[in-house]
């Protein structure tokens, strides 16, 4: 199986990769928060997104002794900011509320959080997003494979951790390859995956919520007191498995093919 082939399709061209940065550095320059940084997050911080992909994650994380007794207000601040320079601006309702900005050919979805060390300091769960950032990044010779398994389970429809997929989410697989250890070897482990895996110390997962305990427990390496893998349907889990063992008996390029 040529791996090298497919890399080169889904791996984004020097060219886009240039004018990723560009359009970042000109968010960056646009956006001057007070208490705040401004930062490149997620795949494209870690260097694992996939070509053709027009969306950035920007994190503006806001000085932690200043709001950790009430966060409540830095959303307000993240909006009223943009407001001042972009256009196009939706505001989004999560956890905690974030924006997302339509700028030239991109979206840009602009989060806000605490600018943390450590995880207990952590007030809401994207707190710990840049924490993942360089957690990966310690892991960067694995890059190539964490590209592979986004584009894999992209193309079998089970990529994304919103709830219409319950898919993998793009922190699970690229815990994921790092954990085995590159694309194969998580390929051939999954293919023989039981009604429940658990990847972490299982002490720990004995102090997880009920309602956070699926087919598959992946504790966060960041945060072991988080299931990485909570998102994940017993369905996905299951189709993950059965694709896996196809893939083994029979690689092909199909399966990197939307």
């Amino acid at each position: 199986m040529d791996f090298k082939k497919i890399l080169a399709k889904i791996t984004p061209t020097e060219e886009e990769k240039q004018n990723m940065l560009k359009i970042v550095k000109e968010i960056l320059n646009k956006l001057a928060i007070k208490d705040a940084v401004v930062s490149l997050g997620g795949s494209g911080a870690k260097d694992t997104w996939l070509r053709n992909s027009n969306e950035i994650d920007i994190y503006v994380r806001f000085n932690y002794n200043k709001f950790k007794d009430d966060d409540s207000e830095i959303s307000k601040i993240l909006g009223n900011a943009l407001r001042k320079k972009f256009k196009n601006i939706t505001r989004l309702h999560g956890s905690r509320d974030y924006y997302q900005i339509k700028y030239k050919d991109f979206t840009i979805e602009a989060i806000p959080i605490l600018d943390i060390n450590e995880p207990e300091q952590a007030r809401n769960i994207t707190d710990i997003s840049k924490m993942h950032v360089d957690y990966v990044l310690k892991h960067y010779r694995f890059s190539k494979d964490i590209r592979l398994a986004k584009a894999f389970a992209k193309a079998n429809n089970i990529y994304g951790a919103e709830s219409y997929i319950s898919g993998f989410s793009g922190y699970l697989l690229e815990l994921l390859i790092i954990h085995y250890k590159g694309f194969m070897n998580l390929i051939k482990n999954a293919s023989k995956w039981k009604l429940k895996t658990i990847i972490g110390n299982e002490a720990d997962v004995k102090t997880l919520n009920e309602s956070k305990l699926g087919s598959l427990i992946f504790l966060d390496p960041v945060q072991n007191s988080r299931n990485a893998a909570a998102a994940l349907s017993k369905e996905k889990y299951e189709e993950f498995i059965n694709i896996c063992k196809t893939f083994v008996k029979n690689p092909s390029d199909i399966f990197f093919e939307i």
